[in-house]
């Protein structure tokens, strides 16, 4: 019955002809190419030597950071970011969903994305104050009222010690902090060298600046 579920759970979130970009932050410019279904090499910009680009800006792409020990497979996207230097990605940035979700919603995929990361190795920053979403009934109900009345930012510094950096969070992208309408949040993923980390910190933002 879980396996039930889970797979209907994730299956909502899927769409079959979705493409795949596989990358990893030290993967090769022409190793992702060849790894992936979606057409890196004509949807890249930048030069070999220098700073390259792979931009995604429609549905729907899935981001598979594949390292063998410490990879992972993201829902479906209409947004991603790959960036590399010399040749090497470099970063990684994306909303792993097509669309802003209603809190209820948004909150089982952060379960689904924070059980793959904890499976996969992934840990707090030590030299952070991060911590694992609490996900019990409770701390789902704080998080939303803390994302709801106060329009702020809520994420993790996770780290592979020596290898990569992740910064995941979750915001309000409509609805809260007094703006009427629907409620709709997003999730935020990006991922860099360890060397870098963390390259962008999770920031409060103030109600008035929620927009």
């Amino acid at each position: 019955m879980t396996l039930i579920l889970g797979y209907g759970a994730w299956a909502y979130f899927y769409e079959p002809e979705a493409t795949i970009i596989s990358a990893h932050v030290g993967k090769t410019f022409d190793q992702v190419a060849q790894d992936s279904t979606f057409p890196i090499k004509a949807r890249s910009g930048g030069a070999a030597t220098d700073m390259q680009w792979t931009y995604v800006s429609e549905p729907s792409v899935i981001i598979r950071f594949s390292d063998p020990r410490h990879g992972f497979t993201l829902p479906p996207t209409t947004f991603a970011a790959v960036t590399y230097m010399h040749g090497k990605v470099t970063s990684i940035s994306t909303s792993p969903m097509l669309k802003p979700l209603p809190f209820d919603e948004a909150i089982e995929l952060l379960a689904q994305l924070q059980q793959q990361f904890q499976a996969g190795g992934w840990q707090p920053w030590k030299d952070s104050d991060s911590s694992w979403f609490d996900l019990t009934p409770a701390g789902r109900q704080h998080l939303h009222e803390a994302l709801r009345t106060r329009g702020s930012i809520r994420g993790q510094e996770l780290i592979v010690p020596g290898k990569y950096t992740m910064i995941f969070r979750l915001h309000c992208h409509a609805g809260c902090a007094n703006v009427p309408g629907p409620e709709r949040y997003l999730i935020d993923i990006g991922l860099g060298h360890a060397d870098d980390a963390p390259y962008e910190r999770p920031k409060q933002i103030a109600p008035a600046d929620a927009d």
